[in-house]
């Protein structure tokens, strides 16, 4: 009987022994986990740099503190090198690719920070790409002239050149038309901004941008600056001081 009871015993002896092997190598296991140190958390991702962050860093390293003279606008201002152009030392060139009236009033302290004579500015055809709403446009063009005029600046503000006929945009020169017509309202309402229409200068006649004057449809040629040049030379002339 003894021999019976003894032989019962030892499967059950086994067990806890083992039970209490493997409670002890998951604590072990788990104090090991405990103990080590969490990983590093990954730094977030930087932001992508856009164009006008690009541009805008590049005018804030500008050692330039005052300028005559300030061309503002989208990548047809920006397309120009207008000291060469003009020959006039005390002119800088704010133009960024792809801006909007929106993007444009937003920087506009930039432009006042230098105490320009004259702003000579050409915008809006973006906004008719990005599909903005026209009253929005028109409302940021007249905030941007109030300012303007606020300060002893002189602006001249262009009205918006055509594409040529075979742009791949279709109806893009209806409504840079209907723009250049809302374009005229505000331009009555601001009689201390003078007008710069260069459009008759460079539309063929089928009202569209001459296909010589333009390299892709809708940025301006060697050919095209020329003509824009010459039309504006005299107010360069007049505003131009070192």
């Amino acid at each position: 009987m003894r021999q019976s009871f003894a032989l019962v015993r030892k499967p059950i002896l086994r067990r806890k022994i083992l039970a209490a092997a493997i409670a002890a190598f998951v604590m072990t296991a788990s104090m090991s986990v405990l103990a080590e140190p969490a990983a590093p958390a990954r730094p977030a991702a930087a932001r992508k740099l856009s164009y006008q962050d690009y541009r805008r860093g590049l005018f804030a390293l500008s050692k330039i503190e005052t300028a005559s003279i300030v061309m503002l606008g989208d990548s047809l201002t920006e397309g120009a090198p207008w000291l060469e152009l003009t020959g006039c030392r005390s002119l800088v060139n704010r133009g960024i690719g792809g801006d909007t009236t929106t993007r444009l009033l937003g920087r506009l302290d930039e432009v006042l920070k230098l105490k320009p004579r004259a702003v000579f500015l050409m915008i809006g055809v973006n906004d008719i790409t990005l599909k903005i709403e026209r009253h929005t446009t028109v409302e940021n063009l007249r905030a941007i002239l109030d300012r303007l005029e606020r300060s002893s600046t002189q602006t001249f503000l262009a009205y918006v050149l055509p594409v040529t006929a075979g742009y791949a945009k279709k109806g893009m020169n209806g409504s840079i038309a209907d723009l250049n017509a809302a374009i005229s309202g505000v331009l009555a309402d601001h009689s201390n901004t003078r007008p710069i229409d260069i459009r008759p200068l460079m539309r063929g006649s089928d009202g569209s941008l001459r296909d010589e004057l333009s390299y892709d449809g809708l940025h301006i040629s060697p050919k095209g600056y020329a003509v824009w040049r010459d039309a504006i030379a005299p107010h360069i002339a007049q505003y131009c001081v070192p």
